[in-house]
This record gives structure tokens, C-alpha cells and sequence, in this order.
């Protein structure tokens, strides 16, 4: 009985770590775009983690889908799709739209 708790607690653990990957990533994807705070060094360094930092996170959403499938794991599995989608997708319509 302890080692099902014990797997759902690492599941749980697992899935909060997931999740926070993308909401870090884009808090600072959002700070790079809007200014909010005046810490700008990083320039467009967040467009070119979100890929590597949400591949990370889609592995361990993952892992922690099968420990215990809830619907955290599920969500950070989702969000950490779309942030390894964005760039690429902010990317391409930039060039379309503005050109080489």
C-alpha cells in the first residue's frame, strides 16, 4: 500500500515540476515582449529555451502521466506542446509577414 502512495506522491511531484517548466518559460517570454520588468538582458534568449526547456518538461509530464494519470500531468503534457510549438510558430509567421 505505501509503495502506490509513494508512486502517486512522486507522480504528483513529477507533474508540478512538468507543469512549472512552461509557466516559467513563458512568464519570460512574456516579460521579453512586454517590458514588464526593466530586466531585459536576456533579450530573445526565452524563444530559443522554450524548445529544449519543454521537450524536458514533456518527458517528465510524461513519466508522471503513467506514475499516477491525473489531470496535472495531463495539462503540463498539453502546455508543454504548445510552447515547443511557439517558437517555431512565431518564427514562420514573422518571416512571412516581414520578410527575410
Amino acid at each position: 500500500m505505501e509503495n502506490k502512495l509513494s508512486l502517486k506522491a512522486h507522480g504528483k511531484f513529477l507533474g508540478v515540476l512538468s507543469i512549472s517548466i512552461p509557466i516559467v518559460v513563458f512568464l519570460l517570454i512574456l516579460n521579453w515582449f512586454f517590458k514588464i520588468t526593466p530586466y531585459q538582458n536576456l533579450q530573445g534568449m526565452p524563444l530559443l529555451i522554450a524548445p529544449f526547456a519543454s521537450l524536458i518538461g514533456f518527458v517528465l509530464g510524461y513519466i508522471a502521466y503513467k506514475k499516477s494519470p491525473d489531470s496535472l500531468a495531463k495539462w503540463s503534457i498539453v502546455m508543454n506542446t504548445l510552447l515547443f510549438i511557439s517558437p517555431f510558430l512565431y518564427w514562420t509567421v514573422g518571416t512571412l509577414i516581414f520578410g527575410a
